[in-house]
């Protein structure tokens, strides 16, 4: 029997949440040696808590995780009768990863589909939270089982349609004169340069085929723009900065926009307060008065239909595996690879382990 554990970020849901939720994620995305992370992120946790936490009181804290609950109670519906085990893992709050793996062990699943609720593959999404289930089955001692991993789905036609949907009802609730054209603005969560140069992070890569796909789905005539969000530290990051491109769109003289969330499933803090209280601000300051949102996928149908049609189709080729980059599918010579013979990406260890 398949079972699927349905992966994602979290998100802390209360103040008791945050300071663990810190942590974690420091632990993670902190350079050095382990000991020092995590030694140094319970310290810096408390630190950054302080902000962060007035910025999450102001948005109600995260909905991320009751709206993940949602998405799989939508997507167990849509897989019907039939539908497999449906499990949920976060990286940094509950329900834990090691949860997911014990309830999958407790249904006597031989075989596991890890499907990300991130359309794009990163490394700090992703890989890192494939990363973090394939360390929870190896302490349940389940390293061996096989696991189908679904990489990224940046153009998959359901998903195109339910960001469609989703820009469509920002459109219609953007503010302003009908006769003032709308900027679409795509604001994806960033990285840091370093990622794509020296990593090869294919994000941006997928993110860009996401914004092509969908405007030419909804045969968009009107402008639109890119911009990365969420910088933070001194390193330089993807460009231009979301700011930076409301102030440049403001320089054109425009009056409206309407911001996508591309990389976002589910609305949480940088949705919530970047986008909604930041950004917006910093668009009335520069001279764009008419300031509105596309909505975050949710539990959109076609979104639903989406991951309904990766789980169908990962259950059907159990034995496949995708490069992560190119996205080309790999025989089982090519997985033990270090490296895509096709892109050259280095395969990650949670792919090149387990059981064929």
């Amino acid at each position: 029997m398949t079972g699927v554990a349905v992966v994602d970020f979290g998100g802390p849901q209360g103040p008791d949440e945050l300071v663990p939720f810190l942590t974690k994620l420091l632990e993670d995305v902190l350079p050095g040696p382990g000991p020092i992370k995590a030694a140094a992120a319970p310290w810096l946790a408390t630190r950054r808590a302080r902000d962060v936490g007035r910025n999450y009181e102001q948005i109600g804290w995260s909905p991320l995780v009751p709206t993940h609950r949602r998405q799989v109670d939508a997507l167990r519906a849509e897989l019907g009768p039939d539908a497999p085990p449906l499990v949920s893992g976060m990286m940094f709050t509950a329900p834990t990863m090691d949860e997911a793996v014990a309830e999958l062990k407790a249904a006597g699943v031989d075989r596991i589909v890890a499907l990300p609720m991130f359309p794009h593959y990163s490394l700090a999404t992703t890989q890192a939270a494939f990363t973090f289930f394939h360390q929870a089955l190896a302490r349940a001692g389940m390293e061996r089982i096989p696991v189908r991993w679904v990489a990224g789905y940046p153009d998959h036609p359901d998903y195109i349609e339910a960001l469609a949907s989703t820009i469509r009802a920002g459109i219609a609730a953007t503010p302003g004169p009908e006769d003032e054209p709308i900027h679409l603005v795509f604001t994806p969560h960033g990285l840091p340069l370093s990622w794509v140069t020296k990593r090869a992070d294919p994000y941006p890569d997928q993110i860009r085929t996401t914004v092509r796909t969908v405007l030419r789905h909804l045969d968009w005539k009107g402008p639109s723009h890119v911009g990365w969000q969420s910088r933070v530290g001194p390193v330089r990051w993807l460009e231009p900065g979301t700011p930076a491109v409301l102030d440049t769109i403001a320089a054109s003289g425009a009056r409206r926009v309407c911001m996508v969330p591309v990389s976002f499933a589910a609305d949480h803090i940088e949705t919530l307060h970047e986008i909604d209280i930041e950004y917006r601000e910093h668009a009335h300051q520069v001279g764009i008065p008419h300031f509105g949102r596309a909505p975050a996928l949710g539990v959109e149908p076609a979104f639903v239909r989406c991951l309904a049609d990766l789980v169908r189709s990962a259950i059907a080729t159990p034995k496949r595996h995708d490069c992560v980059r190119c996205l080309l599918p790999k025989g089982e010579d090519h997985r033990r690879q270090e490296t895509c013979p096709n892109c050259r990406f280095a395969f990650p260890a949670y792919l090149r382990g387990g059981a064929a």
